[in-house]
């Protein structure tokens, strides 16, 4: 914490100084919220990559059933 300027004149009540913030519960806030946010994005990569090879996999039927039926 800083020294009150008023330290100097024999003032020691500390009021014209405001205390640091405490930066622990905001770190660990960021922290939280970047795992979550990676988390969904890697939730949703798998989930499209498993959509798009499903899809890819019902064309491929697609097209397996018009060359027999024709």
């Amino acid at each position: 914490m800083k020294d009150c300027p008023a330290a100097a004149f024999g003032c020691s009540c500390n009021r014209c100084v405001k205390p640091e913030p405490d930066l622990t519960a905001l770190i660990r806030f960021n922290r939280a919220t970047r795992t979550t946010a990676f988390l969904l994005i890697l939730a949703a990569a798998v989930f499209g990559v498993l959509f798009g090879s499903l899809w890819n996999a019902d064309r491929v039927q697609e097209l397996v059933a018009h060359e027999r039926n024709v």
